[in-house]
């Protein structure tokens, strides 16, 4: 240790440690170690099944009972990955688990006034050992009908899907009529919206489906 190092430290140790000494050569220090603030805003932790309900007593066998965590590890890409762990109900009591992986993109085509989304969607089971994949998108269109007060648009929906367990592969699509409209003013305490959708679906090796569907929603207008 040099001279003058032992002389600085015999100088701290004599003088008198006041709020303000601390405050010059403690508190600056310290501020500059903050610690970092963990995030879990892209994080999703859900469980299925753990509590049993009134319902149950009705039924022949038990509930599967799951629980699972997502997590986005990137801020700007819609990307999620996850873990799922599932225990039946049977006598068994077999417990598996899956990773699961997730992605969306939606874009607004301002040019030609149409809406694109595309999602995917997957998984890796442990017991079979397997693989399931899913793809699908929309396109929304919209087009105007003679009601003054209704937004409407035409939606078409495309999927596959893909088992390699079973090696099935699956095609569809499901085309919409939406449309929406406020039954409610601004000046009114409660918000309230009607929605409509009228739905065809036709896949392959399959007979073609209708859908109907009608919602009505209320909430406070903040």
């Amino acid at each position: 240790m040099t001279p003058h190092a032992a002389a600085n430290e015999d100088e701290i140790w004599s003088q008198n440690i006041t709020p303000a000494w601390l405050d010059e050569h403690v508190a600056a220090k310290r501020a500059n170690h903050k610690r970092a603030v963990p995030r879990l805003s892209r994080t999703q932790v859900w469980a299925n099944g753990l509590a049993r309900s009134d319902m149950q007593a009705f039924a022949p066998t038990d509930f599967d009972r799951a629980v699972g965590a997502k997590l986005q590890p990137f801020q700007d890409y819609n990307f999620l990955v996850g873990t799922e762990l599932i225990r039946t109900g049977s006598e068994s009591g077999l417990v598996s688990s899956k990773a699961t992986w997730e992605a969306f993109l939606k874009r607004d085509w301002e040019s030609l006034g149409v809406t694109v989304g595309l999602s995917t969607a997957g998984f890796v089971d442990s017991v079979q050992n397997g693989y399931s994949q899913s793809i699908s998108g929309s396109m929304d269109i919209p087009f105007h009908l003679p009601l003054p007060t209704w937004n409407t648009q035409l939606r078409l929906s495309p999927s596959m899907n893909l088992d390699s367990m079973s090696g099935a592969v699956g095609t569809g699509l499901l085309s919409e009529i939406i449309g929406q409209t406020r039954l409610s003013s601004r000046s009114d305490r409660f918000r309230s919206d009607l929605n409509v959708r009228l739905g065809y679906g036709v896949a392959p090796d399959t007979r073609p489906t209708a859908s109907a569907r009608l919602e009505l929603r209320i909430a406070p207008n903040l």
